[in-house]
């Protein structure tokens, strides 16, 4: 009997070995990151408004199998991200530009179904932070008479904008989204947004804030 047992115990744990494998995934993917500014920043004197970012990120994922289909990834991504936004009237036009680089460390709850063999699809939702590297941008004023650009300014340089004036350098948000799995090759569509804003500042009882949301489409390559 205890022989019976030992050997039932083996199978189990064999059994949820295979089933909750840990894994590796590389991959790159296109970002896109929507800076949505409140009515008091006012950055082209048209009120509260969006600007996109679109760029592209390596990423880097590690999954722990925990349980039969269930898992949890931690990774690494790096993005480099770059939007502009321009408003026009008559023969002037008024251009703000963007340029973002960031490590985001995205941690994530999957749970996979098997659709047949080699195919299987893995909903998951997580959280992530986010550490920014460079953050600036630059206006451009362009008219018959040409166009004149100002300097690159860091939103991290409190010389240039104000010492309280300056973004957050860490965000943490949270995400949800989905993967497909065809043998080794991965193909994934992720959006999210961030508990903390990439800026925030409350001045004389007017809030200044910009809000972030990001879209992540991803194909990869596990091992």
């Amino acid at each position: 009997m205890k022989k019976l047992i030992l050997a039932a115990a083996l199978f189990v744990a064999g059994a949820t070995m295979a089933q909750a494998q840990d894994y590796n995934r590389v991959g790159v993917s296109y970002d896109h990151s929507n800076l949505g500014f409140n009515r008091n920043m006012d950055i082209l004197d048209r009120g509260s408004e969006t600007v996109g970012d679109n760029g592209f990120a390596l990423n880097y994922t590690h999954g722990f199998g925990v349980a039969q289909n269930m898992f949890v990834e931690v990774g690494g991504n790096i993005d480099f991200l770059f939007g502009s936004k321009s408003i026009s009237e008559y023969d002037e036009k008024l251009t703000y530009k963007h340029q973002n680089i960031n490590l985001q460390v995205p941690v994530n709850y999957v749970y996979r179904f098997n659709i047949t063999d080699g195919v299987s699809i893995d909903p998951y939702v997580g959280l992530n932070f986010k550490l920014h590297f460079a953050n600036k941008f630059k206006l451009e004023y362009s008219d018959e008479d040409g166009t004149e650009s100002s300097d690159w300014i860091s939103v991290y340089d409190k010389d240039k904008m104000g010492k309280d004036d300056t973004w957050n350098r860490f965000q943490m948000g949270w995400h949800i989204g989905v993967g497909l799995n065809y043998e080794k090759y991965y193909l994934g569509v992720q959006f999210g947004t961030d508990f903390i804003p990439a800026y925030s500042e409350t001045i004389d009882g007017d809030k200044y804030k910009v809000n972030t949301a990001d879209v992540k489409i991803t194909l990869g390559y596990t091992f």
